[in-house]
Order: C-alpha cells, then sequence, then structure tokens
C-alpha cells in the first residue's frame, strides 16, 4: 500500500489572502472582458468561485474592492518593467530602442485595458475619482522613479527625463485604445517606429 502525502492544512490566513487574491483578478477579468459598469459584486463573486457574502467579508462596498484592484494593477506594472531590466541592461547604453519597445509592448496587456475602465469610469464617478487618483498618482511617480533604471544610464539622469517617459506612456496608452478597434499591426509598428525616432531627437536636444 503507497502511503499518499498528508495534506498539509492552510492557515486561516492563507485562506483569506487566496480568497482575496482570486477576486481581485476576478475583478480583473470582468473589467476587461465586460467593463467596469457589468462588473458587480455578484459578477466577480461568481468567477471567483466564491459567495457573495464571501466577497463582503473581505470588502466592505464594491468600491472597496475597485480600489484593492487599481494598487494591485498598479503594482503589476511595475513589476512587468522589472521583468525586462536584465534585458535591458545589456542594450547599447545610447539606444532607448529596446526600451521604447518594452514600455509600449506592456502597456498592450490586459492588465492595462483594466486599468483604462477605471480610469474613464472616474472621470464621472466622484467616489471611484476619490480612491483613484492617489493609486493613478503613486503608478506615476512609480514609473518615473524606474526611468533611471528602464532607460540607459546614460540617460537617465537628462533634464525632463521624466516627462519624456510620461509622454511616452501616454503616447502608447492612447495608441493602445485605439489598436483594440484597429487591429492594423503594419500601421502599429509604423507608429511605434516613429515615436522611437521622435524620442531619440529629443533626447539629442537634451544632450547639446
Amino acid at each position: 500500500m503507497v502511503d499518499r502525502p498528508a495534506k498539509v492544512r492552510r492557515t486561516q490566513t492563507q485562506r483569506r489572502e487566496e480568497s482575496i487574491a482570486r477576486l481581485v483578478q476576478a475583478c480583473i477579468d470582468c473589467l476587461v472582458e465586460t467593463g467596469y459598469h457589468q462588473t458587480s459584486t455578484l459578477a466577480v463573486a461568481r468567477r471567483a468561485g466564491l459567495s457573495q457574502g464571501a466577497l463582503f467579508r473581505h470588502f466592505s462596498s464594491r468600491l472597496a474592492l475597485l480600489e484593492r484592484t487599481a494598487n494591485e494593477l498598479a503594482d503589476r506594472f511595475i513589476a512587468h518593467y522589472r521583468k525586462h531590466l536584465d534585458e535591458l541592461a545589456s542594450q547599447d547604453k545610447g539606444d532607448i530602442t529596446l526600451a521604447i519597445r518594452t514600455l509600449r509592448d506592456i502597456t498592450r496587456s490586459p492588465e492595462q485595458l483594466a486599468w483604462f475602465e477605471l480610469q474613464q469610469a472616474a472621470r464621472t464617478d466622484a467616489e471611484l475619482c476619490d480612491v483613484f487618483q492617489p493609486v493613478f498618482l503613486r503608478n506615476q511617480q512609480d514609473n518615473v522613479n524606474l526611468a533611471a533604471e528602464l532607460f540607459p544610464e546614460t540617460l537617465g539622469d537628462l533634464p525632463m527625463m521624466s516627462e519624456l517617459l510620461q509622454t511616452l506612456i501616454q503616447i502608447f496608452h492612447g495608441q493602445t485604445l485605439d489598436a483594440h478597434i484597429e487591429q492594423n499591426e503594419e500601421k502599429d509598428e509604423q507608429m511605434l517606429a516613429l515615436t522611437i525616432r521622435l524620442a531619440q531627437l529629443g533626447l539629442s536636444v537634451f544632450k547639446a
């Protein structure tokens, strides 16, 4: 008779953290697939395989769930950037092509679409705006702080480098929204090439 390994019992804290993670991921999936207004607590709970009552044991309201989801998304964006740091560190110290392409690719993630849903809804939902704005501003500052690592070290301290980074992010955000409707990969690549060229020209002015 083969002895079966004993099941490792999870602690109450582990079970709680697992449930919260499932709810947050379900919220992200709902935002991506059905949009902000269809992301109800009932829809999220069902997708997570939990009851609505279980959801409210962890989150006092839909707004609290959305706030936690926004923070999770912001953390994931930075984690995605950091995954590419080793690859970026090996590039030509004066070339920003790979850094900009990586930045563009990250803005095409499903998490970015969920972020857009929250950002757009916050424009007309005052309560959501109140909780989303601090997360949004933190994410902006995190991006600036990461710029010196993401871009070649010879460029990280240039004047207006943080402004350039924010400009690139905003360009790619707009392109991402258009790309999901237009679905023209050739045009997408052409616009990326133009964006890289414009960034290179701008940096040449700063370095002069």
